[in-house]
C-alpha cells in the first residue's frame, strides 16, 4: 500500500490498483510510470481486481471491498448448502484445535488443503475474521483428521451467515 499527496496505490505481484479523487492524477501518474519504463494495462474498473470487488456507497462515502465469488466456492466446495446448512456466529469454536493423532480419519469429499488455501486468501485480503480459525485449521493441511474437516466446515457456515458483511 503506497499513500501519496494525491494518489493511493495498492500493490499486490505485479497488479496495481490506484484511487484517487481525481482521475487526472491517475493519467498523470500512469504517464510518470511508463516514462520510467513501467509496462502498465488500463482497465476500466477495479471490479476484476484479485477477485475483489469494490462497491462505493455515495451516502456514506466508504468503500467496501467484497470477495463474493471466493465465498461462494469455499461454500460450494465444502458441500454446504444455504437452504440446508446450520449457520454459526463465530469462526471458532473458541477451543484450540488439536492434532488429533488417534482421531478419526478425514472422510469427507473435498479437498481440504484446497479449502484452508481458498480460506486464507480471503483471509488475507478481505475477511480477517476469520484468520484466526483459518489458521488453526492450515496446521493440519497435510494430515487432517474428521474433527479438523468438521472446524473448517465451521469457518465455512460461518461464511455463509455472514456472506453480506
Amino acid at each position: 500500500l503506497f499513500i501519496g499527496p494525491k494518489v493511493i496505490c495498492i500493490v499486490y505481484v505485479d497488479d496495481l490498483l490506484f484511487w484517487a479523487r481525481d482521475d487526472a492524477d491517475i493519467v498523470e501518474l500512469a504517464h510518470g510510470l511508463r516514462d520510467l519504463g513501467v509496462d502498465l494495462e488500463e482497465e476500466q474498473d477495479a471490479a476484476g481486481f484479485l477477485g475483489v470487488s469494490i462497491e462505493y456507497d455515495s451516502a456514506t462515502k466508504t468503500m467496501e471491498m467484497r470477495q463474493d465469488g471466493l465465498i461462494d466456492r469455499c461454500i460450494e466446495a465444502l458441500g454446504l448448502d444455504a437452504n440446508t446448512s446450520n449457520t454459526t456466529t463465530r469462526p471458532s469454536s473458541g477451543q484450540p484445535l488439536p492434532r488429533d493423532s488417534e482421531g478419526e480419519p478425514a472422510s469427507e469429499e473435498f479437498n481440504y488443503a484446497s479449502v484452508v488455501g481458498m480460506m486464507m486468501y480471503l483471509a488475507g485480503h478481505t475477511r480477517p475474521d476469520i484468520a484466526y480459525a483459518v489458521n488453526c485449521c492450515a496446521r493440519y493441511m497435510f494430515c487432517p483428521k474428521r474433527s479438523h474437516e468438521l472446524a473448517l466446515k465451521r469457518i465455512g457456515r460461518y461464511l455463509l451467515a455472514t456472506r453480506d458483511r
